[in-house]
């Protein structure tokens, strides 16, 4: 399914609410909290989870969170409400614009950016996040030794961010051999963060500080110094090592997703006893829905034990909050204890708890995987449908309608609707290629391509215009008219490289790509 997100928007949002903040000149953040406390930002809050837990275990320092989804917005403030919270503050919009009337230069003692869209294709560079003009901002409004913290699951979007965040010679790589660290212990776990670390993806975490005034860089923390100073262990058996090392990861485990970790290393080098004490630890730390139902799964599979996996089950019902975590849940259970009439309903409380159309896709995708229920499967389909709004609700719908049912009318009924909503030249080339290789019709493709080039502004959207057309419709004289217009427009290298590689690979003109790499050096 060719996934897409939401994107920021320039609609007016407001909130009657004491936390939420929005105008139009630089807050004085000392009135605004009360205090003088060092105020941290986190850019891209999602629904909230690390802004609350950083705000709860830091109640010293003030948080700001900047996010343009107004359901994200309404959840967090609910939250902060709740649970009577007074130094966490919300603001809608895009963050590129928010930041530099939000705070001073120097005024931020720390920035969190936890798993910003990648946004894969060349085709959308312009809306990732991570770019060196934000690098620039974020590090002239640090504070002298300030930090900034970044996590993703994309390696190519981290080794682009890291090439830019190591051009900025204002900030400094925390750990310059690698430039990631492979964990990130002192900071909480969102349940998007836990996703990835129990299905066993790698994430990136990148971690830099503000130079000081005159290019001084920070001190060794307290823990990595001390760890310089410790003496060297003598001669130990492999087996003493292993053990060692199961005992320093069980003290370190900071949560449940840790713990659970350290018990399947465990059960899997053999020790099922020392496995089940620390996954009952890893029980007693349990917070949420993907805490339990992960858990259960592990002692289900890891142990055998059915019995106390059912238990674990029904905590990580009763903590479900989203059609998404009751799908995951409803799917484990029948995979792990075959109980497909449990899986049903709580594939009914999924249906009953969407948030948006991707999590219907998905749960369409598991009742049929599980279940076997066409006629449910399709049910759920006409209900994303009947609350799709924006072009990527239509857009991923369709995709997943034509994947999954191989239903081309439908689908191509839903790309007419995604086209009415398409707002720029990306919506439309996509748009377009989906048309011509799930439905078949050129003609409607061509017209289709041809907004899109209405829509274009830059070199990177001809060049990947060109580079489809010709893909697809084959139109020679049209591509190199498209190739022509991307190369005129083209200013910055990475621009004249994408140019050069494309015409190479789409039109074999060496000759042509030559002279472009020769403007690209």
């Amino acid at each position: 399914m060719g996934l897409m997100t939401a994107r920021p928007s320039s609609a007016k949002f407001v909130v009657e609410d004491p936390c939420f903040f929005d105008v139009d000149v630089r807050p004085d953040w000392r009135s605004q909290f009360g205090n003088s406390r060092p105020i941290k930002l986190e850019i891209g809050f999602g629904m909230g989870d690390f802004l609350i837990k950083m705000a709860t275990q830091e109640p010293h320092s003030n948080f700001v969170g900047i996010d343009f989804s107004q359901n994200g917005i309404l959840k967090l403030l609910a939250r902060i409400e709740n649970q009577q919270m007074n130094n966490i503050r919300v603001v809608y919009g895009d963050v590129r614009g928010k930041i530099p009337l939000l705070f001073q230069d120097g005024e931020l003692d720390t920035v969190y950016i936890n798993f910003p869209d990648p946004w894969p294709r060349k085709r959308h560079f312009k809306r990732r996040l991570i770019k060196p003009g934000l690098v620039k901002l974020v590090a002239q409004k640090l504070a002298p030794a300030g930090h900034v913290y970044l996590a993703t699951d994309s390696e190519p979007y981290a080794l682009e961010s890291l090439e830019y965040f190591n051009a900025e010679p204002l900030l400094q790589n925390v750990n310059p051999e690698s430039g990631f660290f492979a964990e990130r212990d002192h900071l909480p776990k969102t349940k998007y963060e836990k996703s990835f670390i129990y299905a066993g993806d790698k994430i990136h975490y990148l971690e830099y500080f503000r130079v000081g005034k005159n290019g001084e860089e920070g001190l060794l923390s307290g823990e990595e110094s001390d760890e310089l100073n410790q003496p060297k262990e003598k001669s130990m058996s492999n087996d003493e090592r292993l053990t060692k090392n199961f005992k320093n990861a069980e003290v370190k485990a900071k949560d449940a997703c840790d713990l659970k970790q350290v018990a399947d290393n465990l059960a899997e080098a053999g020790d099922k006893q020392w496995a089940k004490k620390v996954y009952r630890k890893a029980e007693d730390k349990a917070e949420d829905s993907l805490d339990f139902n992960w858990l259960a799964y592990s002692v289900c599979v890891a142990l055998g034990d059915k019995e106390w996996a059912r238990e674990l089950y029904k905590k990580g019902e009763e903590k479900a909050e989203n059609s998404l975590e009751f799908n995951w849940l409803a799917y484990s259970i029948s995979e792990t204890l075959g109980d497909k009439e449990w899986a049903k309903k709580v594939f009914q409380k999924a249906e009953n708890n969407p948030e948006n159309i991707r999590e219907l896709c998905d749960l369409a995708d598991s009742i049929a995987e599980t279940l076997g229920d066409r006629e449910w499967e399709i049910k759920v389909y006409k209900k994303a449908e009947e609350i799709a709004e924006q072009y990527s609700d239509f857009y991923e719908l369709a995709d997943s309608i034509y994947i999954k049912l191989r239903d081309k009318e439908w689908a191509g009924q839903l790309y007419r609707k995604a086209e009415d909503k398409a707002e720029d030249c990306s919506d439309f080339l996509g748009l377009a290629e989906c048309i011509c290789e799930k439905v078949g019709d050129k003609g409607w493709a061509k017209k289709v391509y041809g907004k899109a080039e209405s829509l274009a502004e830059d070199s990177g959207d001809y060049c990947e215009l060109a580079a489809s057309l010709c893909k697809n419709l084959g139109d020679e004289e049209w591509t190199i008219r498209l190739y022509k217009i991307a190369e005129g427009k083209a200013e910055e290298n990475h621009e004249l490289r994408w140019l050069a590689e494309s015409l190479a690979e789409k039109l074999g003109d060496k000759e042509w790509a030559g002279k472009i790499y020769k403007k690209a050096h």
